[in-house]
C-alpha cells in the first residue's frame, strides 16, 4: 500500500455548490486607475517596490511570502460570517491564524506559532473551543541544515497554490507532528539529511498510542530521496509514495517557474498516473499560477480543470481566470476581478469580482472587502 504522506493537491473549487453567498450585487466601487490617487479615499498609493522584492523567496518572512506590502499586523476578508484571520508580529512572522465564525463561536479555532531568535518557526499549536486552550495538535521543528533549501513533504502545489509558500523551508532538519484525540495520539516524525551527492534524504517514522498507554502501535518507517539541481529540489521518484516530481525549474529569486509532477489515481481512483504541469507567474511579489494543464481525465466531481489560464495586472493582482473541463480550447468558466482599490501601501482593500459556481453555473457579482490592520 502506497504511503499518503504528501498533502493532497487542492482542487480549483471556487464557490463549489452554488453562487458564493447571498450578498446583494454591489457595483459601487470606483473604477480607479492603479497608481493614481484613489478618488474614494483620497489615498495616494506608494507603488515603489519594497526592498524585500529582491530577497530570495524562501528567505522571506511569512508576511512577505503572502505578498503583503507595509507593516501589516492583521488581515481578513470581511464579507462573510466565517473567515480566516492572519496575524503577524512586527518582524513579519505569522503568529496566529484564526478561523472565525461570527454566528457560532463554538466553531472557532486557531493555530499559534512561535519562533527562535533567528526567525525559525519552532512550534505550531492548534486549539479550538472544545480543547479549552490546550493544543490538540502541534508541530515542533529543528534546524541543523544551515544554508540549505530543504524540500518539505508538501512541496507540490494545486491549481490555486495550496501551502506552496511552505514547500521549501530553509535550514530545517527535523519536524514532529502530534495529533491528540480522545482515545489515541498519533505521532509522525520527519528527518531531513543531505547525502554525499547533495540530494535530500527524507525519513518518516510514525506510530500511535492509545489513551493512558505507552505502547507504540502500527509503527511504520519509510525513506525516499529528493534529487537536487544546485541548491534547489528538482525531482522525486519513489514506489513508497503516490507522487512523482518530474521536474522543477526556478526563477532567479527562487520562486517556482515550471512545476511538473504526477499523482497516482488522483481523480477517479482508476486513472493511473495523472500529470500536472504548471507555469508560474514571473513576478517579485508572491507565488502565483499563470497556467495549468492536466495530463489525465478528471471528473467534474474533482473540480480540477483540464486546463487553466490566469491573468494579472501590473501589481500582480489577479484580474481574470479561464478554465476548461475538456480538451476544447473554449473555456468552461470565466471569472474576473476588477475595480481594485488600495491603501497607501499598495495592498488591495476592495475589488469587484464575478465568479461562476462550478456545479450550478450561477454567477455571483459582488464587492469584496479586505480589512487590514498595521503596525504604525
Amino acid at each position: 500500500m502506497k504511503h499518503l504522506s504528501l498533502l493532497p493537491i487542492l482542487g480549483a473549487a471556487l464557490c463549489i455548490f452554488s453562487a458564493c453567498g447571498s450578498d446583494d450585487n454591489d457595483e459601487s466601487v470606483i473604477d480607479e486607475k492603479p497608481g493614481n490617487k484613489n478618488d474614494s479615499t483620497e489615498v495616494t498609493v506608494d507603488w515603489k517596490d519594497p526592498a524585500w522584492y529582491t530577497v530570495n523567496f524562501w528567505e522571506r518572512t511569512d508576511r512577505q511570502k503572502a505578498g503583503l506590502r507595509g507593516p501589516v499586523k492583521k488581515w481578513h476578508i470581511s464579507n462573510y460570517t466565517t473567515y480566516n484571520e492572519y496575524e503577524y508580529d512586527e518582524a513579519g512572522h505569522l503568529i496566529k491564524k484564526s478561523y472565525v465564525d461570527t454566528d457560532n463561536t463554538d466553531n472557532n479555532s486557531e493555530w499559534r506559532y512561535t519562533y527562535d531568535a533567528k526567525g525559525h518557526r519552532i512550534k505550531a499549536e492548534y486549539s479550538d473551543v472544545f480543547s479549552k486552550g490546550t493544543a490538540s495538535e502541534y508541530w515542533e521543528y529543528e534546524y541543523n541544515n544551515t544554508g540549505k533549501f530543504v524540500a518539505r513533504e508538501w512541496f507540490m502545489i494545486g491549481p490555486e497554490v495550496g501551502d506552496a509558500e511552505y514547500g521549501i523551508q530553509k535550514d530545517i532538519s527535523r519536524a514532529v507532528n502530534v495529533i491528540i484525540q480522545p482515545f489515541s495520539t498519533s505521532h509522525r516524525e520527519y528527518t531531513y539529511t543531505f547525502n554525499t551527492e547533495g540530494n535530500l534524504v527524507v525519513k518518516e517514522y510514525s506510530y500511535y498510542t492509545e489513551y493512558g498507554l505507552e505502547e507504540k502501535k502500527n509503527e511504520n518507517t519509510l525513506e525516499y530521496t529528493v534529487v537536487y539541481a544546485g541548491e534547489y529540489p528538482k525531482s522525486l521518484s519513489s514506489d513508497l509514495i503516490r507522487f512523482r516530481i518530474l521536474n522543477i525549474t526556478y526563477y532567479p529569486n527562487g520562486m517556482y517557474k515550471d512545476f511538473d509532477y504526477m499523482e497516482e489515481n488522483s481523480y477517479n481512483y482508476d486513472t493511473g498516473w495523472d500529470r500536472h504541469t504548471y507555469k508560474m507567474l514571473d513576478n517579485p511579489r508572491y507565488l502565483a499560477v499563470e497556467s495549468f494543464t492536466l495530463g489525465g481525465k478528471a471528473s467534474m466531481i474533482s473540480l480540477t480543470p483540464q486546463w487553466m489560464n490566469k491573468t494579472y495586472d501590473e501589481h500582480f493582482d489577479i484580474i481574470k481566470n479561464t478554465e476548461g473541463y475538456s480538451d476544447s480550447q473554449d473555456p468552461t468558466f470565466v471569472d474576473t476581478w476588477k475595480n481594485y482599490t488600495y491603501d497607501k501601501y499598495g495592498n488591495w482593500t476592495t475589488r469587484f469580482e464575478s465568479i461562476v459556481a462550478r456545479y450550478t453555473g450561477d454567477m455571483t457579482e459582488r464587492t469584496v472587502n479586505r480589512v487590514l490592520e498595521y503596525f504604525e
